[in-house]
């Protein structure tokens, strides 16, 4: 194994520890125990624990950026998009399980426990954060723009409120979801999802015609 793959692999045992496990309570002896390596194994690559938490976190900002920002296809017609963001579990499963995260970002509490801590710790994550919250709208907006030119939603649709409107929902069911214990997004994100599309969608024209007499 190249000493690049090694630490990747490091990165991305340390994230699954870190998001199930307090980190404040943890020592570089219980990581390096989970982990199955020596802390001279760790010390090789990082600095030290906060040096391994940064990294793992940053790690999971890239997946999450390349998920949510760059890998988001402008082509797809919106209403599927929506769709397919709203279904909000299916969405955390296919993101752990392409990245090999597997629930480290499956259950969203570990993501959310695990931001918290970081960002406490690394003030500058906020940037970070904001970056992909900003870049995640701007994609979306520019799928929501082509919809607009396709005919498929109105012309006098606020596309920046409604992404943001987007956004607020997806993250703030999560939250809920993490406080409550109860994923009632399940049911309620689809009905959402119909809601903001009923009110931005150009009804399809056409319908039956009266046969001829």
């Amino acid at each position: 194994m190249q000493p690049n793959d090694t630490k990747e692999q490091l990165v991305k045992q340390a994230l699954q520890f870190f998001a199930s496990n307090d980190y404040e309570r943890s020592s570089l002896n219980d990581i390096a125990e989970a982990l199955g390596v020596t802390k001279g194994a760790i010390y090789h690559y990082f600095k030290n624990k906060d040096d391994l938490f940064y990294a793992s976190v940053n790690r999971l900002l890239d997946m999450m950026e390349g998920w949510f920002v760059d890998a988001m296809p402008r082509d797809i017609p919106l209403k599927k998009l929506l769709d397919n963001l709203f279904r909000i579990d299916e969405t955390m499963t296919e993101m752990g399980e392409s990245s090999g995260f597997g629930e480290a970002v499956t259950d969203y509490k570990n993501i959310m426990y695990l931001f918290l801590a970081a960002l406490k710790k690394f003030p500058d994550l906020r940037e970070r954060l904001d970056d992909i919250y900003t870049g995640f709208r701007g994609a979306l907006a520019d799928v929501m723009a082509k919809a607009v030119e396709k005919g498929k939603i109105r012309k006098d649709t606020d596309i920046e409120a409604v992404t943001y409107e987007i956004t607020a929902f997806y993250e703030g069911a999560l939250l809920l979801g993490t406080f409550t214990n109860r994923k009632e997004y399940i049911v309620l994100g689809p009905r959402v999802c119909a809601a903001i599309w009923s009110q931005i969608a150009i009804p399809a024209s056409g319908g039956h015609k009266g046969r001829k007499k």
